[in-house]
């Protein structure tokens, strides 16, 4: 099993090639949105839900436009 730190970097090197410029704004900003509107603080599990969730659309996106 791979440790988190491992985890993040190669998902984070693999959403840097992948992810156009304005998605990552739109991702970026939907967590921000989530954090700033939650009247609790938002646990970093939902928010990591609601990234994943936005992820997925794009996939989807760009598998339709292929």
């Amino acid at each position: 099993m791979i440790n988190e730190e491992v985890e993040r970097r190669v998902a984070g090197y693999y959403m840097g090639l992948k992810m156009s410029e304005n998605q990552f704004i739109e991702l970026e900003g939907a967590l921000l949105d989530a954090i700033w509107q939650s009247d609790e603080q938002i646990s970093d599990d939902e928010l990591v839900k609601i990234g994943v969730k936005l992820i997925n659309r794009f996939l989807e996106e760009d598998e339709e436009e292929a």
